[in-house]
């Protein structure tokens, strides 16, 4: 999102509680936006510091920790006069789970917002029950850039490892023997090598790129994984791994009409 409001004209700051989260990709970050790191609360933020505040995406509005109000509905900025948005904010889940006290904080804090808008299409009904607004269905924000800047991104980056045959890249979040085994199959079954990769916090962003962009094929849990392998026109399935994902790959899946390569832990895959 930072890139696309650069192309707009506007200077992006990120604002984030947890540096250490983001280590191994503060320099690429520094490139894209201005990272701001809260050292104890978001009262740091002044008023005049920022002339639009803008809630951004992935799980957004999914119940992490204590700072929930805060980055999610922004409620240290609840009497600013500046113009406020949510862009494509996601629940994380496919039912509503938060309180009814949470309900009314959030119904509260987002009445003087300018514009509100999700990822999801099954979160609109949610939202619209609990939290009486309506928002509109929006991309996931790496989906508004044209592709070639991401080629650019690793235009003189050669990775950790170069593949030189073709091979099946496994991209997940975590440990994941469910993957490795499918991939490992599916590897044998095609006569491709295959790259496994499990992220963690020394991860690139440049290593996710490069690895798809050179890739066969794709198998992944990921919603991001997904993603970018339709970015670069990958053949690729995606099984995740429990219910709490299923609303954003089922929509993810009506939005691509890429439903058939979408599976659910526990679904039968036919890998002919």
């Amino acid at each position: 999102i930072s890139i696309k409001l650069k192309e707009l004209g506007y200077i992006p700051y990120i604002i984030g509680t947890r540096k250490k989260r983001h280590n191994s990709n503060i320099t690429f970050i520094n490139q894209t936006s201005n990272l701001v790191i809260i050292k104890n609360n978001y009262s740091e933020i002044r008023e005049d510091d920022y002339d639009v505040l803008m809630v951004n995406s992935d799980q957004t509005w999914r119940k992490w920790d204590e700072h929930f109000y805060d980055y999610a509905f922004l409620k240290f900025a609840k009497n600013w006069k500046i113009k406020k948005f949510v862009y494509g904010a996601s629940i994380g889940h496919d039912k509503w789970k938060l309180s009814k006290k949470d309900d009314q904080i959030a119904k509260n804090l987002l009445k003087n917002f300018t514009g509100i808008s999700v990822r999801e299409e099954g979160s609109i009904k949610l939202i619209k029950k609990h939290l009486k607004i309506k928002p509109i269905l929006v991309l996931d924000p790496t989906l508004l850039i044209d592709k070639t800047y991401y080629f650019d991104i690793i235009k003189d980056y050669q990775g950790k490892q170069i593949m030189k045959g073709k091979y099946i890249f496994m991209y997940s979040t975590f440990k994941n023997q469910l993957l490795r085994n499918l991939t490992k199959k599916a590897g044998e079954l095609l006569n491709y090598d295959i790259y496994y990769y499990e992220l963690n916090n020394k991860s690139l962003i440049q290593d996710f790129i490069f690895y798809i962009v050179n890739s066969q094929a794709v198998i992944t849990h990921s919603f991001h994984g997904s993603i970018f392998s339709i970015i670069f026109n990958k053949t690729f399935i995606t099984i995740y791994h429990n219910r709490d994902a299923k609303e954003r790959f089922k929509s993810l899946g009506k939005t691509f009409q890429i439903q058939q390569r979408l599976f659910e832990r526990g679904d039968n895959i036919n890998f002919e």
